[in-house]
C-alpha cells in the first residue's frame, strides 16, 4: 500500500477523512493483544491451582515476572523506533501467541509458568500502544486525543465480550483451550490490524520539537510524566486487583459485585473518550490534573466496611475515569511535548512505569488488608497518590521548554 499524500495543514475533519483507517486498524490490533490479558488472567488462576496443586501465593509470584518484563518496555519501543512498528507488531503477536501455546501445554512446573509469563508480557508489549499509537500520532494533530481514545477504547469493548466467551470455551473444552483461544485472538487481531493499516509518513506538524531519547530524558517534563504515571497506577492497580473483594467485604452479594464491576468497565470506556475529547480542546495540564485527581474522591467514597450502593458505584466509577483517561494521556503527551523521533522508547518508559505501579499497587492493597482486615488505609494512601500524581501532570506544562529556551505554547 502506497504512502498517503498528506497536506501540511489539516483541519480536524480532514484528519479523520484521511486517518479513519488508521484509527480502525489500531483499535482492532490493540484490542486483542497484551492490553486484554489483565482482564482475563484471573480466569486461569483457579484452573491452574486445581490442576497443579499450586497455592494462590505461588501462582501470584508470576506478577514479579510480569514486572521484570514490563521494565523492558523501553527496549521494545527503541526497536520500534529503529525498524518500524510493523515488524515489532508481527514479532510481538507471534511471541505472545507462542507463550499462550506454551501455557496450554505446561506440565505443572511453577518455574516454567513464571518463564512463560515473562515471555507473554515481553512479547505482548509489541502489541500495545507502544506501536499502535505511533501511526495515529503521525497523522492526527488537531484531533489526536479523540483519535487515540477512539482506537484504545476498543479494548474495553473486547474486555466486556471476551471473559464470558473465554469462560465458555474453558468450561466446554478445558482451560488449555482457553490459552489457545487467547493466542489465536492476538494473532488474528494483529494481522487484521496490519492489513487495515495504511503507510503514512509523519506530517511536519507532528515532528515539531521532536526530541531524541537522550534529549527527552534530560527534561523535567519527561520525569514528571513518568512519575505521574507510576504514582497514579499504584491505587489504580490496587483497586483493579482487589475490586471484587473490596466490594464484597461491604456485604453485597455476587450479583451486586458483578454490577459494580460492569460500572467500572463502563466508566473506563467513557473516561477514555471524554479525556480524548477534552485533550484536543483544553490545556493538557488542566485536563490531566482533573482526570487524575478526581479519583481521589472515589477512594474516599469507598471507605468503611459498609456503604450504600450509590456511593460504591460512584467511587468505582470515578476510579474508572482515571483508568480510562490514563490510556490516552501517555501517548498524547509524549507526542505533543517530545514528538515522534523517539516515541517508541519514550512510550516504553511510560509503560514500564504503569506496569511497575500497577504491580506494586496490587501487592500493597492486598498486604494492607491482610494486616488490618480493612482496605481503608490503602484507600487513604490511594487518594493521596492520585492527588500527588495529578500535581505531577499539572506541572508538566510549566516545565516544558522549547529548544530556543522559551515555553512551548499549547495550541490546538
Amino acid at each position: 500500500m502506497s504512502d498517503q499524500a498528506l497536506e501540511p495543514h489539516l483541519a480536524s475533519g480532514g484528519e479523520w477523512r484521511l486517518g479513519w483507517r488508521i484509527v480502525l486498524a489500531a483499535g482492532v490490533g490493540a484490542a486483542a493483544g497484551l492490553i486484554l490479558y489483565p482482564f482475563v488472567a484471573s480466569l486461569f488462576i483457579e484452573h491452574h491451582t486445581a490442576a497443579f496443586k499450586w497455592t494462590r501465593g505461588e501462582a501470584s509470584f508470576a506478577s514479579i515476572a510480569s514486572l521484570i518484563a514490563g521494565a523492558l518496555a523501553p527496549l521494545v519501543g527503541r526497536v520500534a523506533d529503529k525498524i518500524g512498528v510493523r515488524p515489532v507488531i508481527v514479532i510481538g503477536a507471534i511471541g505472545f501467541a507462542g507463550a499462550c501455546i506454551g501455557m496450554s501445554v505446561q506440565n505443572g512446573s511453577i518455574w516454567l509458568y513464571y518463564s512463560l509469563t515473562f515471555l507473554l508480557v515481553f512479547f505482548g508489549l509489541g502489541t500495545t500502544s507502544i506501536t499502535w499509537a505511533r501511526p495515529i500520532n503521525a497523522l492526527f494533530v488537531r484531533s489526536r486525543g479523540l483519535a487515540l481514545s477512539t482506537a484504545l477504547s476498543s479494548v474495553t469493548l473486547t474486555a466486556a465480550i471476551t471473559p464470558p466467551l473465554l469462560n465458555y470455551v474453558m468450561q466446554a473444552y478445558g482451560w488449555r483451550a482457553g490459552w489457545v483461544m487467547l493466542g489465536a485472538m492476538a494473532i488474528a487481531g494483529s494481522m487484521l490490524g496490519l492489513l487495515l493499516l495504511p503507510k503514512v509518513k509523519p506530517r511536519p506538524e507532528a515532528m515539531v520539537n521532536s526530541y531524541r531519547l537522550g534529549e527527552a530524558t534530560r527534561t523535567p517534563a519527561f520525569w514528571l510524566l513518568v512519575a505521574g504515571m507510576f504514582i497514579i497506577n499504584i491505587p489504580s492497580g490496587g483497586l483493579m486487583a482487589q475490586m471484587a473483594a473490596l466490594v464484597g467485604d461491604k456485604g453485597f452479594d455476587g450479583a451486586t459485585v458483578a454490577s459494580v464491576l460492569s460500572a467500572f468497565a463502563i466508566s473506563v470506556f467513557f473516561g477514555r473518550l471524554m479525556a480524548g475529547f477534552c485533550l484536543d480542546r483544553f490545556p493538557p495540564q488542566l485536563v490531566t490534573f482533573i482526570a487524575m485527581g478526581v479519583p481521589a474522591v472515589g477512594c474516599l467514597l469507598l471507605l468503611g466496611q459498609s456503604a450504600s450502593m450509590p456511593l460504591v458505584i460512584a467511587g468505582i466509577a470515578l476510579a474508572g475515569l482515571s483508568q480510562g483517561a490514563e490510556g490516552d494521556v501517555g501517548p498524547f503527551l509524549i507526542a505533543r511535548y517530545f514528538g515522534l523521533k523517539a516515541f517508541g522508547a519514550l512510550m516504553g518508559c511510560v509503560n514500564a512505569a504503569v506496569v511497575t505501579g500497577t504491580g506494586i499497587g496490587g501487592i500493597l492493597f492486598a498486604q494492607v488488608h491482610d494486616h488490618t482486615q480493612s482496605y481503608d488505609l490503602a484507600l487513604w494512601t490511594g487518594a493521596g497518590c492520585f492527588l500527588v500524581g495529578a500535581l505531577c501532570f499539572a506541572a508538566i506544562g510549566a516545565t516544558r521548554r522549547g529548544r530556543g529556551g522559551g515555553a512551548v505554547v499549547d495550541q490546538v
